[in-house]
């Protein structure tokens, strides 16, 4: 019955005919990919988890600086940047009896605060006990318990790169492990420990996909005529949702996408910075066209950020210590630095027509009214004098 079709319709039933006796062959909905982004670490703050002594700890090993992450939506990849190398690490750090210093991530991968712990609902991490590696994967229930979903004793990917200047360790996360979802958030932190007492230090969540900054000036189009003068009221919107508080906000005169702005034809200026208001004055000598300004813009974001299970663990599972739940919560504020422009079109000055069409529109309507207003009393007090004429008749 297939003798008179054409092999590629044959080859593709083929394809359908293995897809639905095999469902392992059917696509995989992967989670977002996203080029590398950097997150600059604010904070540097300190949090006491375990104990009452900080003494040999908060050392620059695990005091981070910043953090590069990137994803191909089959892994996360992460990089902490920290403030020492790792030249004499393994000998002064790694060897030590009682220590650990851990590398992780915390992962909500659904948005919702209520599940996981204090909203996080994994947590992954890199633990470093007497010189040897080993890698953890946990799932985070709302009721404190947890249970590995994954180990990996003897951690063999790569780790650290002592040729580094400055320190630096990289994570790894498979996503099939948590399910791929579909938009998470992330948070880096570090831990180091000494016996019964412990620090961490965090960073503040960021969100997959990653946050967007858009720049929305009234009105939406910019245009301004060769001579003039303007005040241009903008508000930064996110697509992260959050309610912006723009805490910086310069002019990138080293963008290479403002190549067409001179800051002698265009000199703009930043009046406010929350919420932003521009003033820029347009020479009669500045040519026509369309201006792209490149801006710097940071703003801060609020978060909060989740300490999760005890420093002494049971491998398989267990629940996290009742006081450190209740006592050891951690809030944070995460900014975000993003590149921006200002679109800018430039026009013609205005003729004595485009003079009058202006004034036109602004106060038409109220002459329009006024001179209704006086036509209609003119022609009353004509009516009424016409009126009394014909009575002294």
């Amino acid at each position: 019955m297939f003798n008179n079709l054409p092999i590629t319709i044959i080859f593709s039933l083929y394809l359908i005919l293995i897809i639905i006796l095999d469902p392992s062959q059917k696509a995989i909905a992967l989670s977002p990919s996203f080029e590398l982004q950097q997150l600059i670490n604010e904070n540097h703050h300190w949090v006491q988890t375990y104990g009452n002594s900080t003494a040999q700890l908060k050392s620059n090993y695990t005091d981070i600086l910043a953090v590069d992450y990137v994803s191909n939506g089959k892994n996360l990849n992460a990089t902490f940047w920290l403030t020492s190398g790792f030249d004499n690490f393994s000998a002064f750090r790694f060897n030590q009896p009682f220590r650990k210093i851990t590398y992780g991530m915390l992962i909500n991968v659904d948005s919702n605060t209520k599940t996981g712990y204090n909203g996080a609902d994994y947590d992954f991490y890199v633990e470093s006990v007497s010189g040897n590696l080993s890698a953890y994967l946990y799932q985070l229930s709302s009721t404190g318990g947890y249970r590995i979903v994954d180990s990996e004793i003897n951690y063999s990917k790569p780790f650290i790169d002592p040729n580094v200047l400055r320190g630096s360790v990289k994570l790894h996360l498979d996503l099939s492990s948590i399910n791929y979802p579909s938009k998470y958030h992330v948070l880096f932190y570090t831990a180091e420990s000494l016996k019964s007492d412990e620090v961490r230090q965090f960073t503040n969540w960021v969100t997959i996909p990653p946050t967007r900054l858009q720049l929305i000036t009234s009105p939406n189009n910019i245009m301004i005529r060769e001579g003039d003068e303007l005040l241009i009221p903008a508000r930064i919107k996110s697509t992260s949702g959050f309610l912006n508080d723009v805490v910086n906000l310069t002019i990138d005169n080293s963008s290479d996408v403002g190549a067409d702005f001179n800051v002698s034809e265009l000199p703009l200026s930043i009046q406010r910075v929350q919420p932003p208001l521009f003033k820029i004055t347009i020479s009669k000598e500045t040519p026509l066209g369309i201006y792209s300004i490149p801006l710097i813009v940071t703003v801060r974001e609020p978060s909060v950020a989740t300490l999760t299970k005890p420093i002494s663990i049971n491998d398989k599972g267990g629940t996290v210590d009742p006081e450190f739940e209740l006592s050891k919560r951690f809030p944070t504020v995460g900014y975000i630095t993003q590149p921006l422009n200002l679109t800018i079109t430039v026009i013609p000055p205005s003729t004595i027509s485009d003079q009058f069409k202006e004034f036109w529109g602004v106060y038409g309507a109220f002459i329009g009214i006024f001179a209704g207003a006086f036509v209609g009393a003119f022609a009353k007090l004509v009516f009424d004098r016409r009126k009394k004429g014909h009575k002294d008749e």
